[in-house]
């Protein structure tokens, strides 16, 4: 019984995203999630306290298949450079095989819906990248800027080059994301190493 509601409430998430991308928020009601995964709009209620409730917990989920993304086959004993290539590749990665998530968060992060405890815990989710950040400041090998402004540094050239991939038929190859890699590096970088 448990698998079935956790299979229900998966449907619900996966027809909203597709939905969201197709409508917009305003032209996605509850009776078009409900009609479109299959359920009755009260299955919806049982899960979701209302549609800013779904959203917020879809935003929510797709955060955590980032960072479990971001954190595949990393390894801590790798240098700064390398650990960071590495994250920063996956997270690319991850952004141009999944376009409608990517669109998705790109859309709502700042929508008026989304709210501060969404954002709080999406922070929570992103606990091992912040560290990572943290870390490679206290070593010294990435400038002593605020997390943020390291933040936007190096998540604005993702955005953009997964922009252009999915939406402009701009190929990244392997080689051009290595290449962004290595100039967002040289970018934070504090030294060689």
């Amino acid at each position: 019984m448990v698998e079935l509601k956790q299979d229900k409430r998966t449907v619900i998430l996966e027809s909203t995203l597709l939905l969201l991308r197709e409508h917009g928020f305003h032209g996605t009601p509850i009776s078009l999630i409900a009609q479109h995964a299959g359920v009755g709009a009260g299955t919806i209620y049982r899960y979701f306290e209302n549609k800013e409730k779904l959203i917020n917990e879809l935003f929510t989920e797709i955060k955590k298949r980032v960072i479990k993304a971001m954190l595949k086959d990393y390894r801590e004993e790798g240098t700064y450079k390398e650990r960071f290539k590495h994250l920063w590749t996956n997270l690319v990665e991850y952004c141009i095989n999944h376009p409608i998530e990517f669109h998705f968060v790109e859309q709502y992060r700042y929508a008026p819906f989304m709210k501060n405890g969404t954002r709080e815990e999406t922070f929570i989710i992103l606990a091992p990248i912040m560290q990572f950040f943290i870390e490679s400041k206290r070593a010294k090998a990435m400038k002593d800027f605020p997390l943020y402004t390291l933040i936007a540094l190096l998540y604005g050239p993702i955005v953009s080059l997964a922009k252009l991939h999915i939406d402009s038929n701009q190929t990244l190859t392997k080689e051009r994301i290595e290449q962004a890699a290595e100039a967002c590096w040289d970018a934070v970088s504090l030294k060689e190493e």
